[in-house]
């Protein structure tokens, strides 16, 4: 995940020292998605081993289910903060416009789009809990490539595209994100049986969620000392 950011700023770091800046500074955000994606797919992924072990299938998939939503809902969280504290972001940390400006519009992007990222994670995790960890790193390296392949294109508009300098590096990442995550919901529903997605009859259950995060909440704060 980690690498989305830094292939940003290899490509960024061609338009100009500011915009690799503004590129760098928003890292800590990411970094926070990151640390809150990791614990919260921990906790899911603890809870769903010890249900698959006790042979409780329906308390795998609630796990699952749970896990799914949690992430929905860590999307909306950041959506908001992206959206409407991003300047702010920015603001705090210079006072040079054109890194404000350009990091507000790379943080906005990558924060107020951030499904990708939260979903991808999970679907990973769900592979990774039940031993399918290659299907797992095929999305991860899909994810990759294609920002890889992305990112010059659109920051620099080739092959026709619009010069979208960095709202297209994080137009790239998301993207990458976003096609990581459609894989990995294809192989859980295709590739495997040992859990069952449906967003029929789901109900969120306090008790779950807070499986989850008795052992997540650690995990996510461990993870996010780096962004404070």
């Amino acid at each position: 995940q980690a690498l989305y950011n830094v292939v940003d700023s290899i490509f960024v770091s061609r338009l100009s020292e500011n915009a690799l800046t503004a590129v760098s500074l928003a890292f800590p955000l990411q970094n926070l998605m990151i640390a809150v994606c990791a614990g919260t797919t921990v906790g899911m992924n603890a809870l769903l081993s010890r249900s698959l072990g006790a042979k409780e299938q329906d308390k795998a998939d609630q796990a699952a289910n749970t896990g799914i939503f949690l992430a929905l809902c860590s999307f909306v969280l950041f959506c908001v903060i992206g959206v409407f504290f991003s300047r702010t972001f920015f603001q705090l940390q210079t006072d040079v416009t054109e890194i404000v400006s350009s990091g507000t519009i790379y943080a906005q992007i990558c924060l107020g789009c951030s499904i990708g990222i939260f979903c991808q994670f999970t679907f990973e995790r769900l592979l990774q809990s039940t031993g399918r960890t290659t299907l797992a790193m095929c999305t991860q390296l899909v994810g990759a490539i294609t920002n890889i392949v992305l990112d010059p294109i659109l920051i620099f508009g080739l092959f026709g595209f619009p010069r979208m300098e960095v709202a297209g590096a994080a137009l790239a990442t998301v993207t990458g994100q976003i096609v990581a995550a459609i894989l990995g919901l294809f192989f859980n529903l295709k590739k495997n049986p040992d859990l069952h997605l449906s967003v029929r009859g789901f109900r969120p259950s306090r008790t779950i969620i807070g499986g989850i995060y008795s052992v997540g909440i650690p995990s996510i704060v461990m993870q996010s000392i780096g962004s404070a």
